[in-house]
């Protein structure tokens, strides 16, 4: 693609050689040649100062104010630069090419639905009275049991279980081996015997949602797990019976929700968090990585630590940790002079 071309279908200015051909795009941020045949995202003078390598790019993706460092260069404003960024990306991106076709190899059920343009790969297996929405992609090996119900153009990648009843929205991304509407963990001792609670309610996935791989989300025991529209996890979440996951919220790699949990709209988990049974995090609320939420947060807060606190009190909590050790001892010693 040549530089004017990209520039046409960003809605950009440039600068340089109109007629130079990009052939990829790169990130400075590994400790590779530059190539100069790539174009490469600086979009603020920090980054340049960050990056020695900076100095070297030819072909930039950048602001006005810096664009005359490089000799050829796409010009975008300011604000919203990654999302022009976003859309480099995709234009390069290397999508597999998918036949629409189903597989005579597929376990399909008779009373199954199934709209246009689908593609169904080899060994998928969808019961009765599946419901698959138009453009829908399904990898090998899934499973939809039965009365799931798919949205359209959806992609299920491989080895993704669906459990019955459960309902997954539109424009959803479900990545490898993650499993939707498992059992949620209830049971109840009684007289000497555990007791398993029947788990008889389902899973409902809203639209423009992602879930990495190995996702684990259960259903409710009475009535829905809900995750809500925009809502992206990371691989390894799990998400417990009878959650409200709300819409826009992220949730980064080995999150677990407790069951119960409401997570409230635009929330961010960070990785390996945890949040207890029952609690609710509000709106905009933030829980740092390696953080154990045991009470609610309130709104547009950071917690961080175990247990989770607000992230500016247990941060002067650590800072005076290393002044615990003396602190004792000059304790001890008034005590001990009190005593005499």
């Amino acid at each position: 693609m040549k530089l004017k071309e990209l520039a046409e279908q960003l809605g950009a200015s440039f600068t340089g050689n109109g007629e130079l051909e990009i052939k990829g795009i790169k990130d400075l941020e590994h400790h590779t040649p530059v190539d100069p045949n790539s174009i490469y995202y600086v979009a603020s003078k920090k980054y340049l100062n960050k990056h020695k390598k900076a100095s070297e790019v030819n072909i930039a993706l950048t602001i006005d104010s810096i664009a005359i460092t490089f000799p050829n260069a796409i010009i975008v404003p300011e604000e919203g630069s990654k999302v022009k960024f976003i859309q480099v990306i995709s234009l390069f991106e290397k999508k597999p090419s998918l036949p629409v076709s189903i597989s005579p190899k597929a376990s399909i059920h008779p009373t199954a639905k199934i709209g246009k343009n689908v593609t169904i790969m080899e060994f998928v297996v969808i019961q009765e009275n599946v419901v698959i929405g138009d453009n829908v992609v399904l990898y090998p090996n899934v499973v939809l049991e039965s009365n799931v119900e798919v949205g359209d153009d959806t992609v299920i990648k491989s080895g993704v279980v669906i459990y019955n009843h459960c309902i997954v929205g539109k424009r959803n991304l479900i990545h490898s081996n993650t499993v939707i509407g498992a059992d949620g963990f209830g049971f109840y001792d009684y007289a000497g015997v555990r007791y398993k609670v029947p788990q008889i309610g389902n899973v409902i996935v809203g639209d423009d949602v992602e879930m990495g791989a190995h996702c684990t989300v259960d259903r409710a025991a009475l009535e829905s797990t809900t995750i809500g529209n925009f809502t992206k996890f990371d691989d390894h979440v799990h998400v417990g019976h009878n959650c409200r996951v709300g819409n826009y919220v992220y949730i980064a790699g080995a999150t677990v929700l407790a069951g119960s949990v409401t997570i409230e709209d635009g929330c961010f988990l960070a990785g390996q968090s945890a949040v207890a049974e029952h609690l609710t995090m509000k709106k905009g609320s933030i829980l740092l990585g390696l953080s154990g939420l045991t009470e609610d947060s309130k709104e547009k807060t950071a917690y961080f630590g175990i247990p989770a606190r607000p992230a500016l009190e247990m941060h002067r909590i650590h800072s005076a940790l290393p002044m615990l050790p003396e602190l004792t001892k000059e304790f001890a010693k008034r005590k001990i002079g009190k005593e005499e």
